[in-house]
């Protein structure tokens, strides 16, 4: 393609060609003065032609869509309102994926994430990396480290339709100067799911919602739990304590400013616990399935057990599996008592 420089040359070249032999011609038929006429003439249209032409493919270049390489995005500094989707591990400091992985996903993405590709323009993944706090069996998520974030754009043609960045945990700015190199080179590796490593754990199935119906002073299993706020995680390796398991935590609406604020919780706040199997692989522990469910409702008439009513779940049956939800579960809750019972704090 030639530039519009060698564009003008080419045509003043041809133009002087053109000239010699009309001045020839004119000159032997029809006069040097019809000549110079007719010579003024061709060259105000030619040149008028060609400015056209020039324009016209300078305004289709100018005017065509730009593909994005690497854009960047702003941090999504409301993704805890998003749904929790899975957790991981990853303790070898080393690696650049190291700590306690949380992942969100935006309500536009959450349909394509589990079920596994067909992401609109707008999905949102953010994974938070936290400092893993080491207890013996136990590991708790510490504070933030760094975020990264990819979004859904099918203008980035050049990184597979997303927007890859990662965030410093603490000011939010971005950290990633080159998203190819950094980021989009590595997901290449999952392009069969749309370039997204993660998936969707702890999806709760009931088998029938009316066997699910609560007796006196008890509560029915709260199937729609993953649509609330997560709270906090912990891991407990050892399989001789009663809370063995990757533990995911949440909240709904009603308690989760007092989660946040270790206040009182209202009446209607409902804390529930997933116990999930650990699964440990090259020092990497994944969530794994569900093993059992814990859960805290707030009644301010269950004087016995602080205000609250106690129960456990079983993991496929959702029916409660506590016979003594006092001895079983309120007196080791007595030692919370001045945050409302509640052991698990709110991590941001």
């Amino acid at each position: 393609m030639l530039d519009t420089r060698s564009r003008w040359k080419v045509v003043v070249f041809s133009f002087e060609i053109l000239c010699a032999f009309i001045r020839n011609y004119f000159v032997r038929k029809k006069g040097e003065a019809m000549m110079q006429r007719f010579l003024c003439v061709l060259a105000v249209v030619l040149t008028c032609s060609f400015i056209g032409c020039t324009t016209k493919n300078t305004v289709t270049e100018e005017t065509k869509p730009a593909v994005k390489e690497a854009a960047q995005l702003e941090f999504p500094k409301d993704y805890k309102n998003w749904t929790h989707a899975t957790s991981k591990i990853i303790l070898d400091k080393t690696s650049p994926l190291y700590g306690f992985q949380q992942v969100f996903v935006n309500d536009t993405g959450l349909e394509a994430y589990k079920n596994g590709g067909g992401y609109p323009d707008g999905s949102i993944i953010l994974l938070g990396f936290y400092e893993p706090i080491l207890e013996g069996d136990d590991i708790a998520q510490g504070d933030i480290i760094w975020y990264a974030v990819m979004k859904k754009d099918s203008t980035a043609e050049r990184t597979g339709g997303w927007i890859f960045d990662g965030f410093d945990g603490k000011t939010f700015t971005s950290t990633v100067s080159d998203p190819i190199g950094g980021c989009y080179n590595c997901h290449m590796a999952k392009k069969n799911r749309e370039y997204v490593f993660t998936e969707f754990a702890g999806e709760v199935n009931p088998p029938d919602e009316a066997s699910l119906e609560s007796e006196p002073n008890d509560f029915a299993f709260p199937v729609d739990f993953r649509s609330w706020q997560h709270s906090n995680f912990k891991v407990i390796l050892d399989k001789e304590s009663p809370l063995y398991g990757f533990q995911q935590i949440y909240v709904n609406d009603i308690g989760f400013q007092a989660n946040k604020t270790s206040g009182t919780y209202p009446d209607g706040s409902q804390v529930i616990v997933g116990f999930y199997e650990p699964v440990k692989e090259d020092g990497v522990i994944s969530q794994g399935d569900i093993i059992w469910y814990a859960a805290m409702k707030k009644d301010s008439t269950a004087a016995e057990a602080g205000g609250w009513i106690f129960d456990g779940f079983d993991s496929e049956s959702l029916q409660s599996k506590i016979d003594d939800p006092v001895a079983g579960c309120y007196m080791c809750h007595t030692s919370m008592k001045d945050n409302d019972y509640i052991f698990s704090k709110y991590v941001p």
